[in-house]
């Protein structure tokens, strides 16, 4: 099920839209966009990055670049064959018009390697990795991609897929984050401005062949598509909106850490081995003062697995159980939920808190590789299909948040969005 998820201030409604797993999470909604999803529970620490860069974006360049590194871990201990598909998308991550033959080299189906098996740890697990390109594929035009993860050579037996970007990095792209111009967005959003040097390469109708988008925090559900230039210049794309290009600032992160077992370090109060595991229970938290920014250095969402003392932390990082708890003298009327890229940005049983009327506060355990984390709290109200995201988190300009800008452009006779360039900017600095 998809549900619409809006941030929502006096002035300013925004929509987003997650994935609610329930059973069968499909990988395009309503509209045809390819989709980011993992529907086997027992498929975790699933990262797709530049090789040697475990935080990166996964955009590499259509030639002469790193590769694409994919990882992943099973704990079903099945040793089911993963098999992969990479589809090519259009701007909007609708499916392109090209055939396999035209979009690649290679094969269209390949098994990824069999895994390698933990070392040293408590909880088991198979270690996957995947390059791309390799031996057995390569892609030959720039644009969005969808990598599709199946089971024993079925395609419809879909696991997760993960989306990730190929440029031709022909243009360069001038950009800045920060306080919105509009004194009403000024307390609680950031604007984004650009602006596209494509000097060199021939656009006749910036209008009808470009389009530009802007995600914050490597989250695809939280992005503004579809952009065109507000201005056009000799060889220039100027895209400085007013709204158009407004974001909610939200918070900085929370977080934790858990690569060392024996003592308790940041955020982390206690740890527990309950036989066969070790347990970390964190420091309470209490929601955010609505009208105070605080800040604080984040990795804007996202996970950085290690181990102390480890020397592979693909295989010698364990799995360990993480205790949260919310206080709250009052539940809420709907349902608090962990976000980030530790609980993949989906929403479900898993990462669903529960209220403890006793202790006065929400609680919930997930099952997470050993690493350094971060992760926010959402709330859902009863009989609706928006999430608050201010209402435990706050929102501030202030917040120190990061951009992807990505570039495309289709001349005209062209079966397909070209990804001339990207660039990442940050706000608050």
């Amino acid at each position: 099920m998809k549900i619409a998820i809006y941030f929502v201030t006096s002035y300013l409604l925004i929509q987003i839209s997650f994935t609610v797993a329930g059973g069968q999470v499909p990988f395009e909604d309503d509209q045809g966009r390819l989709r980011e999803t993992v529907v086997d529970p027992n498929l975790k620490t699933i990262q797709l990055f530049r090789e040697g860069w475990p935080l990166s974006y996964p955009v590499v360049r259509l030639s002469g670049d790193v590769p694409l590194v994919l990882e992943f871990d099973d704990l079903s201990g099945n040793q089911p064959t993963f098999f992969y598909k990479v589809l090519h998308c259009n701007a909007d991550w609708t499916l392109s018009d090209l055939t396999d033959q035209e979009y690649l080299e290679g094969y269209p189906e390949n098994e990824i390697p069999g895994g390698e098996p933990s070392f040293n740890t408590y909880y088991s697990y198979l270690h996957h990795t995947l390059h791309i390109p390799n031996e057995n594929i390569r892609l030959r035009v720039s644009g969005n991609y969808l990598l599709l993860v199946y089971r024993n050579r079925d395609p419809g037996d879909v696991v997760f897929t993960r989306r990730f970007m190929v440029t031709e990095n022909r243009v360069s792209i001038e950009a800045s984050a920060g306080m919105p111009v509009l004194s009403r967005y000024r307390g609680c959003c950031q604007e984004v401005d650009f602006t596209v040097n494509h000097s060199g390469i021939p656009i006749d109708d910036p209008f009808s062949e470009t389009t530009a988008a802007i995600y914050q925090n490597g989250l695809w559900d939280l992005g503004i598509e579809g952009l065109q230039p507000y201005m056009v210049n000799e060889g220039r794309l100027i895209y400085d909106y007013q709204e158009e290009n407004i974001f909610p600032g939200g918070n900085e992160y929370r977080f934790f850490d858990t690569k060392n077992t024996r003592i308790p370090t940041y955020y982390v109060e206690r740890i527990e081995y309950v036989a066969p595991y070790f347990h970390f229970e964190l420091k309470p938290d209490n929601p955010n003062p609505t009208n105070n920014y605080f800040s604080k250095e984040d990795i804007n969402g996202r996970f950085a697995i290690a181990s102390e003392g480890g020397r592979d932390p693909g295989v010698d990082a364990d799995y360990v159980f993480v205790h949260f708890r919310l206080n709250m003298p009052l539940p809420l009327e709907g349902s608090v939920y962990i976000a980030g890229a530790l609980t993949n940005w989906q929403f479900n049983d898993i990462n669903r808190m529960e209220y403890i009327p006793g202790e006065q506060a929400y609680r919930q355990t997930l099952l997470l590789k050993q690493g350094v984390y971060n992760y926010r709290y959402l709330f859902l109200p009863a009989f609706s299909d928006q999430f608050d995201a201010g209402e435990i988190e706050g929102n501030h300009f202030e917040t120190e948040n990061e951009y992807l800008v990505l570039f495309y452009h289709r001349p005209p006779g062209s079966r397909y969005d070209h990804l001339l360039g990207h660039q990442v900017v940050h706000s608050g600095r």
